[in-house]
């Protein structure tokens, strides 16, 4: 009955979105486009299977992502849009995480970015002040650190929930991922084009850092802007 419930629901989103996507009338930003969404099986799955005497029977986790269709679809111009089910070889379809989907594809196209539009704004600064600041940068390294010392989430409203798939992603070579507040309005193109964006970003290594300077990294600054003159011109040394 479940599964019917989550068919019926996943179909429901997914004509909208095409729907949404279709657009084009004049006047309007979507004036004359021809933006094409595609779906279909591009998720293999497998069965959870019985786990502590539980059996999650139609509950399935991720087996393999096509990623020769997928990108053969982007290189068209297409948006590929992937719901939460999976197929088996047998024909079967299970029900998925759609963030363990979206890791997974990430991962398996070796993306730029991944991100997670959620409930939470961010990862605050200090996790036991609701009102700290969001961290906007965390390194691989302290991100791990923080999910080890989080107890194991219970729901998408625990920061655990959303930054083990973030860590998850980097490990295996997805360069940036990214928690963003859905009730944001903008906040996608806030994290993208703003230079310290509005979510919490997870990066292997942090894009700026600060350490104290040395002799010779002032020799090298004083080297660098020092001014001499040419034919009686003002001329700045560059590198």
């Amino acid at each position: 009955v479940a599964l019917e419930c989550a068919k019926e629901a996943a179909g429901e989103l997914r004509l909208d979105i095409e729907a949404a996507f279709s657009q084009g009338l004049p006047n309007t930003p979507m004036a004359h486009s021809t933006i094409r969404v595609i779906s279909g099986n591009l998720v293999a799955a497998r069965p959870v299977g019985i786990v502590d005497g539980v059996d999650f029977q139609h509950t399935g986790l991720v087996r393999k992502v096509d990623v020769r269709s997928i990108r053969l679809s982007l290189d068209s111009g297409a948006l590929v849009l992937l719901s939460p089910f999976g197929f088996s070889p047998t024909g079967e379809a299970f029900n998925l995480q759609m963030e363990d989907v979206a890791t997974s594809t990430a991962i398996a196209l070796q993306a730029d970015k991944l991100l997670f539009l959620t409930e939470l704004p961010g990862v605050r600064e200090r996790r036991e002040d609701p009102d700290s600041p969001i961290d906007t940068e965390l390194a691989l390294a302290d991100a791990e650190r923080l999910l080890a010392a989080l107890p194991a989430p219970q729901g998408p409203t625990d920061i655990a929930f959303y930054l083990r798939h973030c860590v998850n992603a980097c490990r295996e070579g997805v360069e940036r991922s990214h928690i963003l507040p859905f009730g944001v309005d903008g906040a996608l193109l806030q994290e993208v084009y703003t230079h310290d964006g509005i979510g919490t970003m997870v990066v292997d290594e942090k894009l700026e850092s600060l350490r104290e300077a040395t002799s010779d990294d002032v020799g090298g600054i004083l080297q660098l802007i020092e001014p001499f003159e040419r034919d009686g011109t003002l001329v700045r040394r560059e590198r």
